[in-house]
This record gives structure tokens, sequence and C-alpha cells, in this order.
């Protein structure tokens, strides 16, 4: 077996930081540790990240990513089409979310943790904007989720999403947010969102203790509600209660996140477009503009 080390989550940020910024010695460090490795090792994702990260550098149109822009191929728990950038470091309203980020669990996995760093590459460039716009034309499903993992690090980076969006008004495309401050900034610039696109706003963020900024956003035409996480005991966890309605224990999972919550609230079920009976999803649905809803933290 090939030797693989193990990177921790200090590591991989700071290594991550640097690709993003342009740098690749501390990336060339886990290459030169193992540089026979398969592309199933760190050392076999930091190749592709740092020939992505020189082609950036070339001036020259980008003709390939190190890694597939969007997830199109789905899973059980998602089976939408999704983009990702890197957890953390693209987070720039993250508050007590981040000892509980469920993004940190995929980067035990190289080419996840790869595909995250490779698309907060691309959005620091012009060549790698034009590449994610070339891409995101490709998109053949109806559906897309933006972002699973990270967020929307600046204010010309939301815009250049929602102009996207623009582009192409028969995507369905939602997400959860905790880049407040960002979508205010936009909106203040009498910026007109797109109709495609709603917004979940996501709890756990700096922005929890500010009325103020949650009524702003509120008030955001693209808003459907808040999405909030409560702690609940982890027994559900561990059952798998959480992750579908089919599962057993569902039913006193919900409960306890109702009690959690303390009020009304509409939860999750786990799996995206497995939570109403026609197949759609609560998140990305008019009909339930305004109406929190709830996942147990996990």
């Amino acid at each position: 077996m090939s030797y693989q080390p193990t990177v921790s989550h200090q590591s991989l940020l700071a290594i991550a930081a640097d690709l993003i910024a342009g740098n690749t010695t501390s990336a060339q460090v886990l290459i030169d540790a193992n540089p026979h490795g398969s592309n199933a090792t760190w050392a076999g994702v930091m190749r592709k990240l740092v020939t992505l990260a020189h082609a950036l550098q070339s001036g020259q149109p980008l003709i390939k990513s190190a890694f597939s822009v969007f997830k199109e191929d789905g899973n059980s728990k998602l089976p939408f089409t999704a983009f990702s950038s890197m957890a953390v470091l693209d987070c720039g309203g993250w508050g007590a979310c981040e000892s509980w980020c469920y993004s940190k669990s995929a980067w035990r996995n190289p080419n996840a943790a790869g595909r995250q760093i490779a698309n907060s590459m691309l959005l620091r460039s012009e060549a790698g904007r034009a590449f994610i716009a070339a891409e995101f034309g490709r998109i053949k499903g109806d559906v897309l989720r933006l972002y699973v993992d990270g967020d929307f690090h600046s204010t010309d980076n939301l815009r250049f999403w929602m102009d996207l969006c623009k582009a192409r008004p028969e995507l369905k495309v939602y997400g959860y947010s905790k880049s407040w401050s960002e979508f205010i900034a936009l909106h203040l610039q009498r910026y007109e969102f797109p109709s495609n696109y709603m917004l979940n706003l996501s709890g756990g963020s700096k922005w929890d203790s500010m009325p103020a900024m949650r009524s702003i956003m509120e008030s955001l035409p693209i808003t459907r509600g808040v999405f909030a996480a409560y702690q609940v005991d982890r027994k559900h966890m561990v059952s798998k209660a959480y992750q579908s309605k089919r599962n057993e224990g569902h039913a006193a999972y919900a409960a306890d996140v109702r009690k959690a919550a303390g009020k009304r609230v509409f939860v999750c079920a786990g799996r995206c477009g497995d939570c109403l009976p026609d197949g759609t999803h609560a998140c990305g649905s008019e009909r339930f503009r305004g109406i929190e809803i709830a996942i147990g933290i996990h």
C-alpha cells in the first residue's frame, strides 16, 4: 500500500490558503513525501492542484481544472447538481458552526478536499471564473445547490454567481449562506437578484445575535427563510435516524428537534428531494417561504 500522510484540518487549511493565494510550496512538501502516490492520495491531489495553480498563473485561458467544477451525479442525500468551495476559508460569516462544520468530515477524502480547494482557486482568477461560467452553461440537470461546502467569499463573488443564475433562468438554484454582509452590500448597490435563486439563512453564523442584520436578510426577495441546526441527543446520529424519514427512530428524532427549537418548525428529512410527497424539496420551495426548517447538529 502506498504511503498516505495524515493531514490535520489545521495543516490542510494552511495548504489550501497558500494554493488559493498562488503559493505551491506547502503543497509540494506533501508531494515530495510521497512522489509516486496515486491520484487517490494527498500527494496525487496536490500534484493536480499545483498543476492548476501554474495554469492559472500562466495568463492563458484554462483548458481543464484539477477536478470537475460541478458534481452532477449526486448521491443518496443530495440528488441534485452541486457546487462546493473550500469550507471555513470561504466562509466569512462562520460563527458557532465552525465547531461542528459538516464539511470537515469530507476532508478525510483527499479528492473531496481537492475539489473544494480547486474551485476556490478558480474563483480567484479571471481565467478560473471564465472556466466556471462555461461549465455552468453545460449543467444538464434542472436543480443546482450553490453551495454545499464553502460560501460566497466576497461581494464580487456573489455578483458573479447571481449573474450566472440570470443567464440560465430555467435552472432552479438554491443554497444556504452565512455571507449576510455580502448579500446586504450587493442589495445596497441596488442589484436585482435573480428570480430563480432561493436563499436559506444558515444558522450558526456570527450574525445570529444581530437582529438588524437578520431583518434585512429576511426582507430580501430571494430569501425563503431560516435553516437552523439544533443540538439533539447523539443517539439520533448514531442510529442514522436523522438521515431519512424512512429510518427507524426518525419520528423521535424530529420530535427532539422541535423540542430543542422550542417552536413549530419543519424538520429536515435528511435527504434532499425526499421531504415532500411530490419529490420537491422544502428548501427550494415557494410554499415554505417564511417557515423555519430545522435539523439536528450531526
